[in-house]
């Protein structure tokens, strides 16, 4: 999955990949909130409050409310805590809970049986295999596999030391079970099933998006009127800010470089208006070194090999689940393709890093943008 390092800086939202343990590399500790108190002058019938959520989509959870009251922030807090436990359990392929029929039960029972899953579950793995028929398959859940191997790979680099990369004679025979048709959906009895015993469900590209998006428009159904979630590199505005001299949401890109350049955290500021989704997917986080060569966590299909054409692209949309698929689909895409793309698109703009760190953007960004020099 995505992750997020988060910051405010003067009521800024950083987005990016969060920072994860890599090898021979030092990590930056996310750094504590600082919002300056003119920033922060809401009307006197609302107040600013936020929280933190940890362990979830295993990433670090960001949210600030305008509320009337520190009871209704309450409420809609344990509604937002509540939910991402509830989803994050149900969206796993890698932990099983007690009581739960989840994504992981689904790879387990491969071959075996139909699971009879949560409706959020089945929304999630239809919208999924949807979006790769409508979009690009490019971004393909039942890719698990390969990307299960890669992260076996990856976790004996990062946590035992055991520093290797697959094979690409035992990449190609995994990936012999990736097959999208190998999802059999049955919308009746909700029930999800891998015909193929060697097929897995890889939710990583979507899961926390979509779960972010279902949040964020329960709580606008609530009556949220103002509000951002920073869920990993899923950044989510509900309204605008209630806040004196403020009309809109200011988030910055992350820089990629950020280990290399703690004093630049990021390379471009966004003035977000109203209710939209900023997603951002990069090659800096969830990576080892083998033989002086980065690999990293998203894997290209044609290849099998973790994708080099960008440091991270970011996604702009109104929608969090198709800015999470569309983030990684441009990132395995060489810029001339992923560009066509996004252009294809109506009200979807994308923000590129390259590996030599040029910068490019699609041009309805180019009124809310003010890059770093």
């Amino acid at each position: 999955m995505k992750k997020l390092l988060l910051v405010f800086l003067t009521l800024t939202m950083l987005v990016g990949c969060s920072q994860n343990k890599t090898e021979n590399k030092p990590v930056a500790k996310d750094p504590a909130p600082q919002v300056k108190e003119s920033d922060v002058s809401s009307s006197k019938d609302f107040e600013k409050h936020e929280a933190t959520l940890y362990d979830k989509f295993d990433t670090v959870i960001r949210y600030s409310l305008y509320t009337k009251t520190e009871k209704e922030f309450n409420q809609y807090s344990k509604f937002i805590n509540d939910e991402f436990d509830r989803l994050h359990k149900l969206y796993s392929t890698y932990e099983n809970f007690d009581g739960v029929d989840n994504a992981k039960t689904i790879n387990d029972n491969a071959g075996v049986k139909p699971v009879k899953v949560d409706k959020d579950l089945f929304d999630l793995i239809k919208l999924s295999v949807g979006d790769y028929a409508k979009y690009h398959k490019k971004t393909n859940i039942a890719f698990g596999s390969v990307t299960d191997l890669w992260k076996e790979y990856r976790d004996n680099a990062l946590e035992k030391k055991i520093i290797k990369i697959p094979s690409q004679d035992v990449l190609k025979e995994k990936n012999l079970h990736t097959s999208i048709d190998n999802i059999v959906l049955d919308e009746k009895n909700s029930t999800v099933f891998l015909k193929d015993k060697d097929s897995r469900l890889d939710l990583g590209a979507t899961a926390k998006g979509f779960a972010t998006e279902k949040i964020a428009q329960e709580l606008e159904k609530r009556g949220l009127k103002s509000g951002i979630i920073s869920a990993g590199g899923n950044v989510r505005t509900i309204g605008t800010p209630i806040i004196k001299g403020k009309d809109s949401w200011v988030v910055a890109i992350q820089n990629p470089n950020l280990n290399e350049e703690p004093d630049k955290q990021y390379v471009a500021i966004l003035k977000i208006p109203g209710s939209t989704s900023m997603v951002t997917s990069g090659d800096y986080q969830r990576f080892y070194v083998y033989n002086n060569k980065k690999y990293h966590h998203i894997i290209d299909p044609d290849t099998l090999n973790p994708a080099n054409h960008f440091k991270s692209v970011t996604i702009v949309t109104k929608d969090s689940g198709l800015a999470d698929f569309l983030s990684t689909t441009v990132f395995v895409m060489n810029y001339d393709e992923g560009r066509k793309l996004v252009d294809s698109l109506d009200g979807v703009e994308a923000f590129w890093v390259f590996e030599n760190n040029d910068i490019k953007y699609t041009d309805g960004l180019k009124d809310i943008i003010e890059l770093e020099n």
